[in-house]
């Protein structure tokens, strides 16, 4: 049980590196991520594959930060953001940035134990953010509260967020979102 906790952490880590802003710490282990991708998540054949000819189109970290910003700056930061990373626009009513769901969110993470910085670069409900708050759960074998956020905003999140992605067909995201989501269907099932 506790390697399968493991697993489920280095993959909850895996998306949040990849939907964190580019760094050359993601860019440069691209590879890695990939063997645990190929090892854990069936049926991502051609997402993962997608991503591998990524790799061998820039194989230097540093080209590869250039190019993820490239892609990453419209889908989620500047101008008309394609897939903006941050719930409370996805699941409120308003749309807005910094809505009820982001204390909703910064809630659900006190009431675990755990605290977002201040100084953080991200806000409580970006994508990246909830990706490492599931693997620290994970990570601290407490499946009841990772199930019970997977169920009730992860996966509703998701179901919104995704599909932008998805449809922008930027770099590796789009490859990666489709991953996520098939992780997320398989991990449903397994979650009882």
């Amino acid at each position: 049980m506790g390697s399968a906790l493991s697993n489920i952490a280095e993959l909850y880590l895996s998306f949040a590196g990849i939907f964190s802003r580019p760094h050359q710490e993601v860019a440069g282990h691209l590879e890695e991520l990939i063997d645990l991708w190929w090892e854990e998540i069936p049926g991502g054949k051609v997402y993962i594959e997608e991503i591998e000819e990524f790799c061998r189109k820039f194989p230097s970290a540093s080209r590869r930060v250039d190019v993820l910003w490239e892609h990453y700056i419209p889908l989620f930061e500047v101008g008309d953001v394609e897939a903006a990373p941050y719930a409370s626009v996805h699941v409120s009513d308003h749309g807005l940035i910094l809505g009820k769901e982001a204390e909703l969110v910064r809630e659900f993470y006190q009431a675990c134990g755990y605290e977002v910085s201040a100084e953080g670069k991200e806000l409580p409900d970006h994508l990246a953010v909830e990706l490492e708050f599931l693997a620290l759960l994970a990570r601290d074998s407490r499946t009841k509260e990772r199930i019970d956020f997977e169920e009730k905003h992860l996966r509703i999140f998701l179901a919104k967020l995704l599909p932008l992605i998805i449809e922008r067909k930027r770099s590796i995201y789009s490859s990666a979102a489709k991953l996520l989501e098939l992780w997320q269907l398989n991990l449903e099932g397994k979650d009882d």
